[in-house]
C-alpha cells in the first residue's frame, strides 16, 4: 500500500476536506493591507484564505486564527529600551497568538497573556507551520472515528494494518511538542504521532471515507 509520510498540512487538509475550502475573500486582506498596513505571511493568507471558515479553523478548544478586520498590531517595550513588534493573529485558551510584525515566510510564535499587572509575552517554539499542524490533529481527534493508541502494543498492530513503517515517520527532537502526519491512501487512513520532549508520546488513526463531513 501507498503510505505518505510526514506530510505537510496543507496536503493533509486538502486530504481532509477532499479539495473544498472555504474562507475570508481575497478583498478582506486588500483591504486591511491598503487602509491597516495589515501585511500577512503568505503562509497564513493562504490559510485564511482557504479554510478560514472550516472546522480547522473553528475548534473551541484549539487555535484559532483571527479574520484580518481584527487582527491587531503591538509594540511591546523591554530590556534596555528595546521594543518587539507583534502581529496578534489568533487564540488558544485564554492566550493570544502573535507573531513578529514583519516579512518572514514561516515565523515563529509568541503567546500573549494578560494579567493585571501586565502582558506575559511567551516565546514558543513552534512556527505558524508548525501550528496548522497542531490544528490539522486537533481536528482528526475530533472525528467519531478516531482511535488513540497510547499503548505500544496497540499501537503496532495499528501501524502494522495500517502498512506505516516506524522508521520512516520524522520529527524534530528540538521541539517540545511535534506532530508528524502520514496519509495510507488505499485505506485512507491517517496515522498521526505525537512526540513530547523528543519521546513518542502516542499515535491517533482515523479512518473515513467521508472527511468532508467533519468540515
Amino acid at each position: 500500500m501507498a503510505v505518505l509520510y510526514n506530510i505537510e498540512p496543507f496536503a493533509a487538509m486538502k486530504i481532509l476536506y477532499q479539495g473544498e475550502t472555504d474562507g475570508f475573500p481575497q478583498t478582506d486582506f486588500e483591504r486591511n493591507e491598503k487602509e491597516r498596513g495589515i501585511v500577512l505571511p503568505q503562509m497564513l493568507k493562504r490559510f485564511l484564505a482557504d479554510y478560514g471558515y472550516m472546522s480547522v479553523n473553528r475548534l473551541l478548544d484549539s487555535v484559532r486564527m483571527l479574520h484580518p478586520n481584527i487582527m491587531t498590531r503591538r509594540v511591546f517595550q523591554y530590556g534596555d529600551g528595546k521594543e518587539l513588534p507583534l502581529l496578534i493573529i489568533g487564540r488558544v485558551g485564554e492566550f493570544q497568538v502573535a507573531i513578529p510584525d514583519g516579512n518572514a515566510p514561516n515565523p515563529e510564535i509568541f503567546l500573549l497573556r494578560q494579567t493585571p499587572q501586565q502582558t506575559q509575552i511567551l516565546p514558543s517554539d513552534d512556527t505558524i507551520s508548525e501550528l496548522f499542524k497542531v490544528m490539522v490533529c486537533g481536528v482528526l481527534l475530533k472525528d467519531d472515528g478516531a482511535v488513540i493508541a497510547d499503548d505500544p502494543q496497540l499501537a503496532v498492530r495499528l501501524l502494522r494494518e495500517n502498512d506505516v513503517d516506524l522508521m520512516k515517520i520524522t520529527y524534530d527532537p528540538k521541539l517540545r511538542r511535534e506532530y508528524s502526519i502520514c496519509f495510507t491512501e488505499e485505506l485512507r487512513t491517517f496515522t498521526a504521532a505525537e512526540f513530547i520532549e523528543g519521546e513518542m508520546a502516542r499515535f491517533f488513526f482515523v479512518r473515513s471515507e467521508k472527511f468532508a463531513a467533519i468540515k
